[in-house]
C-alpha cells in the first residue's frame, strides 16, 4: 500500500491533497446527505468543480475499525483506482494498493 494523500476532517467530510508522480491536486470528501438508496456513496469526491470519485462507509474485517472504502477515476488514469481512507490521530491518509493481476 501506497500513501497517496493527506487529509483532514472538516463539517461536511475531509479536505486535503491527492499527490502521485503524475498529479498534485486539493482534494475534498464531501458528505452524500441525498442518498437516493443504501448502495449510494456515502461521500462525493471533488476536485474544484469536478468529481473524482466516491467514497462508501466501510468496517475492517481483522479490526472492525471504520474507513472509507474509495474509488477514483480520471480520463488520465488508465483505469479506475481503488484506495482507503483511514482516520489516523486527528487525520487522514489515503492508501492505495495497485491490483494483483498475476495469475498463478
Amino acid at each position: 500500500m501506497a500513501t497517496i494523500g493527506q487529509f483532514r476532517p472538516v463539517k461536511d467530510g475531509y479536505e486535503g491533497t491527492i499527490s502521485t508522480l503524475s498529479m498534485a491536486r486539493k482534494v475534498r470528501f464531501v458528505a452524500n446527505d441525498k442518498k437516493k438508496s443504501e448502495d449510494s456513496p456515502d461521500f462525493f469526491v471533488k476536485t474544484g468543480q469536478c468529481d473524482l470519485g466516491a467514497a462508501w462507509r466501510e468496517e475492517a474485517k481483522e479490526t472492525s475499525k471504520p474507513y472509507l472504502s474509495v474509488r477514483l477515476d480520471d480520463p488520465s488514469f488508465a483505469e479506475p483506482i481503488s484506495a482507503a481512507l483511514f482516520d489516523k490521530d486527528g487525520k487522514a491518509e489515503l492508501v492505495w494498493s495497485r491490483r494483483n493481476s498475476r495469475v498463478d
